[in-house]
């Protein structure tokens, strides 16, 4: 169950000490002190260990991995590994703003009156994109304080609620229960642990506060999966969401979720491409998908997206151009917003 009261904040690192460090400081710095700090180290070729060994906090714990686990495996480590009743994972280049933890978990120790502590699966935030330089970029879509498990993944689905990996706080036990992070949901892993750790629950909280910080930049990690993979993960990651709908005994709930299938592929489809462009052959890659996958591309969701954000994407094409690239860990935690 892990200890009472006590939040795991995991950072699964791979090649960024110096961001590796930053994102360290930023969740030893918490306001809400009854934290445990938990690395792991992917087995970096660069000096993360080294780096992370310098800090002297009781409350970090590191594991240097000497094999590589891969993205989902050092996940699900981390997720294994944690002594605390509540867990974060937060990535290697994002930054917890001071109050997140103490605010995420304000939700499970002072729901709002009428709600049982119990019946909430997850609380999360919007969370503040910003530039290489600290720049902001621009701030994801919050939703209500309190709704359904199914409402957020339908809205997350539709391209009107932004929560990221970094800033959705749940129960230890629920996300091990859920079976975790798992290879067949590949990079679409964070997911189907936090999407299947909420539908066992009645309600999920939003912190409509941008506690999180991302550091959108340009990168490979995207283009080293094809978008027919991210499909195929998409896919498998609903399947098993509409499965623990269905497990429920919720009909509607089910039927909601069987209709966002197609929103959620054409998200994710759209969220790929738009992470190659600027790339050697980006635009011929586009045309070559659109004839692959109509069925994705063409839809209405996709249309209301670019007329929503489209000046995100302007946005990004700029910054992308002005600044030299460094390695980008994965989009899943784009997924709703299209970018």
């Amino acid at each position: 169950m892990g200890v009472p009261g006590l939040v795991t904040v995991a950072i699964p690192a791979f090649n960024r000490a110096r961001l590796a460090v930053r994102a360290v400081n930023s969740a030893l710095a918490q306001s809400y002190s009854d934290l445990e700090v938990l690395v792991s180290d992917d087995a970096s070729g660069d000096e993360t260990a080294q780096s992370i060994g310098n800090i002297n906090d009781a409350r970090l714990v590191f594991f240097a991995q000497r094999e590589r686990l891969g993205l989902v495996g050092n996940f699900d480590f981390c997720l294994r590994h944690a002594s605390g009743e509540f867990f974060l994972l937060l990535g290697d280049d994002d930054v917890l703003l001071p109050q997140a933890v103490e605010r995420l978990l304000s939700p499970f120790l002072r729901p709002p009156r009428g709600i049982e502590p119990e019946s909430i699966g997850l609380a999360w935030c919007p969370c503040r994109i910003a530039r290489p330089d600290g720049a902001q970029l621009w701030i994801t879509e919050a939703g209500p304080e309190l709704e359904s498990p199914v409402a957020l993944l339908s809205g997350l689905w539709a391209g009107r609620r932004g929560p990221r990996l970094s800033g959705i706080l749940m129960r230890t036990a629920d996300a091990i229960a859920a079976g975790g992070f798992q290879e067949r949901h590949g990079h679409l892993c964070d997911l189907g642990a936090w999407g299947s750790a909420a539908l066992s629950h009645d309600y999920v909280a939003c912190i409509n506060e941008p506690l999180v910080q991302y550091t959108n930049h340009h990168g490979t990690t995207t283009s080293r999966s094809s978008v027919r993979e991210w499909q195929d993960w998409a896919r498998v990651v609903h399947a098993e969401l509409v499965a623990c709908a269905r497990v429920r005994g919720s009909p509607e709930a089910q039927q909601e979720l069987e209709r966002g299938r197609r929103n959620l592929v054409s998200g994710i489809t759209l969220t790929i491409l738009i992470q190659t462009i600027g790339r050697r052959g980006w635009i011929r890659n586009t045309f070559r998908e659109a004839l692959r996958s109509p069925g994705a591309l063409l839809t209405p969701y996709v249309c209301r997206r670019l007329g929503k954000d489209g000046w995100k994407v302007l946005r990004l094409l700029s910054l992308w151009r002005t600044h030299s690239c460094v390695p980008y860990r994965d989009s899943s935690r784009h997924l709703g917003s299209g970018v």
